[in-house]
C-alpha cells in the first residue's frame, strides 16, 4: 500500500521529534493526524549543518517511480548558527550567506523538483537560550570556558531571518518557529536589544521551556512546532489537512465496500449470500478493486 509522503528533513531537532523522552512528539503526532492518509518520514540527521545535508539531501529523497512526496519541510540552522571555531567536536559554522544558498540549492534540487507539486514548507531556525545552552555545553565539554559560548541567541536570529527572506525570494511559505516562540515569551522581532534569549538579557522562564538544553526542543516546544505546523496548511492548502483527505483503505465496517460471505449478509444486513454458502462464519470479502480477505477470529472454548 503506497501513499504520498510527508517528509521531514532537518537536523537533530527533527531527528528527535518522535522520541519517547519528551511529553509530547511532534513527528509521532503528525504521523497520527495523517494516519493512513500520508506516510510521514523521519529524515533528521543530528549534527548536520545545510552543506553536509545539501550532499546527503539525494540520499533522503524517495525515487518517484516509487513514492511520490506530497510535503517536504525544511528545518535546519542550529548547527549552522554555531559560532566559527568554537570548542566541542570539529566546526559546524556556516556563514549566514552560505546558509541561505544550501537552503535554496535543497529547494531547487532535482531529487526534490523530481517529485512534480511537491509542498515545501521552510522553518526558520529556532530561539537559544544561552544560559541553558552553555551548561549544557559545559556538562558535556568540560574545558569550555566559563564565559566562552558555543551559539548565542543574537546571532542565531541572524539564520532565522535569513529563512524568512528566503521564502519570500521563492515564494514558499515560511514556518516561523523563531517568531513562535518568542512571542509566547513576551518578545517581538521589533524589540529593542538585548534578544531574548541572551545572557544580557533577563532569564525568560517561557522560553526556556521550550528548550531542555536551551537549544533542543522539550514536549512543549514540540506542541507550538506542530500547531504552527497544522496552521500552516490550513492557511495555505486547506485540500491538504487531514480530515479532507480520503483514508486509504476503507474502514473495516464500511458497508459498501465489505459482504461477509458465507452468512448470507451483508455488513450493512442486507440480502446477499457469500460464495462460500457454509453458513458459518466465512470470511469479510472487499468489492471491486480491494481484494484483500479477512478471516474471520472464532473464541475456541
Amino acid at each position: 500500500m503506497e501513499m504520498d509522503q510527508f517528509v521531514l528533513f532537518g537536523d537533530s531537532l527533527t531527528q528527535q521529534s518522535f522520541a519517547q523522552t519528551h511529553t509530547f512528539a511532534f513527528g509521532a503526532a503528525l504521523a497520527d493526524t495523517y494516519a493512513r492518509k500520508l506516510d510521514v518520514l523521519n529524515r533528521g540527521l543530528n549534527g548536520y549543518n545545510t552543506l553536509q545535508a545539501l550532499r546527503a539531501l539525494s540520499l533522503c529523497m524517495p525515487e518517484p517511480e516509487h513514492s511520490r512526496v506530497r510535503f517536504l519541510l525544511i528545518f535546519f540552522g542550529a548547527n549552522d548558527a554555531r559560532l566559527a571555531h568554537s570548542p566541542g567536536g570539529p566546526d559546524q559554522y556556516v556563514s549566514v550567506a552560505d546558509f541561505a544558498s544550501n537552503v535554496r540549492g535543497m529547494v531547487e534540487h532535482p531529487a526534490v523538483r523530481a517529485h512534480e507539486g511537491v509542498k515545501i514548507i521552510l522553518v526558520t531556525t529556532p530561539p537559544v537560550d544561552e544560559r541553558r545552552a552553555h551548561q549544557a555545553d559545559r556538562d558535556k565539554y568540560p574545558a569550555l570556558g566559563a564565559n566562552e559560548l558555543r551559539r548565542t541567541a543574537a546571532n542565531t536570529a541572524l539564520y532565522a531571518q535569513a529563512v524568512r527572506d528566503l521564502g519570500v525570494e521563492l515564494q514558499l511559505p515560511v514556518l516561523d518557529i523563531w517568531t513562535a516562540m518568542v512571542s509566547r515569551a513576551g518578545y517581538s522581532r521589533t524589540s529593542p536589544p538585548p534578544v531574548i534569549g541572551s545572557r544580557e538579557a533577563p532569564a525568560n522562564e517561557t522560553l526556556q521551556s521550550f528548550l531542555h538544553d536551551g537549544l533542543h526542543f522539550t514536549g512543549e516546544g514540540y506542541k507550538i512546532l506542530f500547531g504552527e505546523l497544522m496552521a500552516l496548511i490550513e492557511r495555505t492548502w486547506p485540500e491538504e489537512m487531514p480530515a479532507r483527505l480520503p483514508m486509504r483503505l476503507p474502514p473495516w465496517d464500511d458497508p459498501r465496500t465489505w459482504h461477509q460471505e458465507g452468512q448470507g449478509r451483508r455488513m450493512d444486513g442486507g440480502g446477499e449470500r457469500g460464495v462460500d454458502g457454509d453458513g458459518g462464519g466465512g470470511a469479510l470479502r472487499a468489492r471491486g478493486k480491494f481484494e484483500a480477505v479477512i478471516r474471520d477470529v472464532k473464541k475456541v472454548d
